[in-house]
């Protein structure tokens, strides 16, 4: 079997879980983000340890994320943040689960469907304050909505929500939205409905008036992006051990391209993992490994299935030698946010880009 694994720490989100838990008033609900496979770390392993240490909710994208964490016995609310396809409303009648809604048609459909299931559907009524993605505009849609609402009384807006644009980044504008939700949230209880309400995300959460009855971290679960909670761990390790270590003189080049040149006697030694696995290809001659408590340099071009690092300054290194791609080593660390930045990305994306070929596995 291929040295290479990913591995994640159950142990280390849970602890982030209650760090933020902490960090909240005691009446605010925490809504587990665990969209994308739990930004690549497994979904239903990550929402079954959160759930069991007490989360409030789920959050998923899509309805099939939703139905794979049921089937997989999760049994508390599950918000699916895109909504439904026009269809799919009886199933997740039948799952329990809370799509958003933000059209009268949607609406209906789900209305439709409770009826024909005789079972109760739940929604989260969905706001657009200026992401420009999904939502009910302005107050002629948010009202006609809940006109339509009061005839649909199978339907429970168990919560309502909107989605900032840039809360790490600007906080005028951030605040701008956050008002545009409360006049929406005013608007809705004079309609005379009661849901949770919650705007704030991973990098919201930092806006204490902001966080209404409910937040919602996603990659601050995963250790990411939250400054002010203290001791967040990133739960992904990536590793592998050599499949070659050789020498090169001086003037010879590696990698497709011949993008490097030795400089001197260089001892080379390949990683077999590549962009094929998710590993970015243009971290080559950019990013370093970890092999021997040292940062190493990785050196010519990221190939689909290997990459090829200098280990010249690193003694010891052998064939038995575990390298680390992602994670910490010694006194080294090497993180999502690290590699993102030098791929001109952010750290979701590195996260969430390990094919299915790297095997997985889950500790603590």
């Amino acid at each position: 079997m291929r040295s290479t694994c990913l591995t994640v720490s159950l142990r280390a989100i849970e602890g982030n879980y209650r760090k933020i838990r902490a960090a909240l008033a005691p009446d605010v609900k925490l809504i587990a983000v665990v969209k994308a496979d739990a930004y690549g770390h497994g979904a239903t392993r990550v929402a079954r340890r959160l759930e069991s240490a007490g989360a409030d909710m789920f959050a998923v994208a899509i309805l099939e994320e939703a139905l794979a964490l049921r089937e997989a016995g999760v049994t508390r609310p599950i918000l699916v943040l895109g909504g439904l396809c026009a269809g799919d409303e009886r199933e997740a009648v039948r799952a329990g689960v809370s799509p958003a809604v933000f059209a009268v048609d949607a609406l209906e459909r789900l209305e439709r469907a409770a009826c024909a299931e005789n079972l109760p559907a739940l929604a989260h009524l969905k706001v657009d304050t200026g992401m420009a993605r999904l939502g009910t505009r302005g107050d002629g849609e948010l009202d006609a909505l809940l006109s339509r609402w009061k005839d649909c009384p199978h339907v429970r807006m168990e919560g309502m929500f909107t989605h900032f644009a840039a809360a790490d980044t600007e906080a005028d504008f951030t605040r701008a939205q956050d008002a545009a939700f409360a006049h929406a949230v005013a608007r809705v209880r004079a309609a005379g409905f009661t849901p949770l309400v919650h705007d704030a995300a991973t990098t919201g959460i930092r806006y204490e008036g902001m966080r209404h009855d409910a937040v919602r971290p996603g990659i601050g679960l995963y250790g990411y992006c939250m400054p002010e909670v203290p001791g967040l761990e990133m739960a992904q390790r990536l590793t592998a051990r050599p499949v070659r270590l050789h020498w090169i003189e001086a003037g010879e080049t590696v990698s497709y391209g011949r993008t490097f040149t030795a400089q001197r006697r260089t001892r080379v030694m390949t990683v077999p993992i590549g962009y094929g696995d998710g590993y970015p290809r243009i971290l080559g001659n950019r990013a370093d490994l970890l092999v021997g408590g040292k940062r190493a340099p990785i050196i010519g071009r990221v190939c689909m299935d290997m990459l090829m690092a200098d280990v010249t300054g690193v003694p010891g290194v052998d064939m038995d030698s575990e390298i680390v791609l992602l994670g910490s080593q010694g006194t080294e660390r090497i993180d999502a946010a690290e590699l993102a930045a030098k791929c001109d990305t952010i750290p979701y994306e590195i996260m969430l880009g390990f094919s299915p070929r790297v095997r997985r596995a889950w500790e603590g």
